[in-house]
């Protein structure tokens, strides 16, 4: 199950889908039933900059790093440097034996974490900068789903594990509440996750299903920061775990100084658009909520959101997704783009000028088109000047990209 977890944040199907408050409205003050520790502790050990981690792919503002998935036993780990324009492979992985959990970087190495069929070795594989590769076994169970250039962490289900990049050593910590909801994202040094406040225990197990959703009926889900280094909260704000607005859902995209971003997906068949796609902010510091900016359907076309960091913060959302044209909103200057695009097919045709990721030199990476790889077609790279491509300008530098 925690396996799942981690590929859909892959997928960006992130956690705590739920309806957005009313916007500008103050935070409401929780009636907590349980009280979590917020105390003042002492930290154990440095927090950098927390990222969240995935399956498969990395990046870090001056390169990616991705598995390129092409249904064959062994494939390779690539490393794309976005000042070269270069692709290299870094290593060969056995997926025969290897499920992937997670890529991550701390200084010049690649962690590639993975576990075995069966759930009975977990280890993580140290790519090194002069090619040299290190295999690790983990000695219990280990998922990290954020990192940083101290360590790895598994935040999940009551305890923090966290493992230490320079001693191997792996600590456990009993989280500070109970009835852990999600982990939708990091901000800044701290973790933001979702938990439910209950007045009884929320009942486990098969068979418990009604009494389950009869306690959700009357619960709610608080928003917290939490810090691995003191394994203390803060809370941010909460709401009823069930909205009365059944046809919004939320998702967290990121964060930008002291807001919060959340995407509010909007169906109603009965209007002249079935879907809206609207980007809503929290501040934390004022306590208030804010929409940035909307995007409706066209044509009953239906798109999710995508964001694209920068040093761990937001800094561009596509909106939405037509068949030829994207629709991004800019934190920055609070613009909104139309963008054109050419969509993907499912014969290895379009696939160009989608957003893949924002580098520390001002530009953007994007898909052009496809490459035979081993037989099977994989994402083309290009990058351009972030406003040139914002303006619609097509003037790629092509990425020379890596091929057996």
């Amino acid at each position: 199950m925690r396996k799942l977890v981690l590929l859909l944040a892959a997928s960006l199907a992130l956690t705590a889908c739920t309806a957005a408050p009313e916007v500008s409205s103050p935070a409401e003050a929780a009636p907590p039933a349980e009280t979590a520790a917020t105390g003042e502790a002492a930290a154990a050990f440095p927090v950098g900059t927390l990222q969240m981690a995935i399956p498969e792919v990395m990046d870090t503002g001056a390169a990616s790093v991705e598995i390129t998935f092409t249904g064959l036993e062994t494939e390779p780990i690539l490393k794309l440097d976005y000042a070269a324009g270069v692709q290299t492979k870094l290593c060969d992985i056995d997926l025969s034996r290897q499920i992937p959990v997670a890529i991550m970087q701390h200084g010049d190495t690649v962690e590639y974490f993975w576990d075995s069929e069966g759930s009975t070795v977990f280890a993580h594989t140290a790519i090194r900068p002069d090619g040299s590769v290190e295999e690790q076994t983990i000695p219990e169970k280990f998922y990290p789903n954020f990192y940083d250039e101290y360590a790895a962490y598994d935040i999940w289900g009551t305890t923090c594990k966290r493992l230490d990049w320079q001693t191997g050593e792996l600590t456990t910590a009993s989280l500070p509440f109970v009835q852990l909801d999600g982990v939708p994202g990091a901000v800044g040094s701290r973790v933001l996750l979702t938990r439910i406040v209950s007045d009884t225990p929320l009942p486990e197990g098969e068979g418990n299903e009604e009494m389950r959703d009869a306690v959700l009926q009357n619960s709610l889900r608080e928003y917290d920061l939490y810090d691995p280094a003191t394994n203390t909260i803060e809370k941010v704000f909460d709401e009823p775990y069930y909205p009365e607005e059944h046809n919004e859902l939320r998702s967290y995209l990121g964060y930008c100084g002291d807001k919060l971003y959340f995407g509010v997906t909007y169906t109603d068949s009965a209007a002249a658009f079935s879907t809206r796609n609207t980007l809503v902010s929290y501040d934390r510091t004022a306590g208030t909520w804010q929409e940035e900016c909307s995007a409706d359907s066209k044509g009953g076309e239906y798109s999710n959101f995508w964001p694209l960091l920068q040093d761990g913060q937001l800094r561009l959302v596509v909106l939405w997704r037509g068949t030829d044209t994207l629709t991004l909103y800019s934190i920055d200057n609070g613009a909104r783009y139309e963008v054109p695009y050419e969509e993907a097919g499912s014969d290895a045709t379009g696939n160009r000028n989608f957003p893949i990721a924002l580098t520390d030199d001002g530009r953007i990476l994007v898909t052009d088109g496809y490459i035979d790889r081993s037989g099977v077609p994989a994402s083309r790279y290009a990058l351009i000047d972030l406003g040139a491509y914002l303006a619609g300008s097509r003037e790629y530098t092509a990425v020379e990209m890596w091929t057996e």
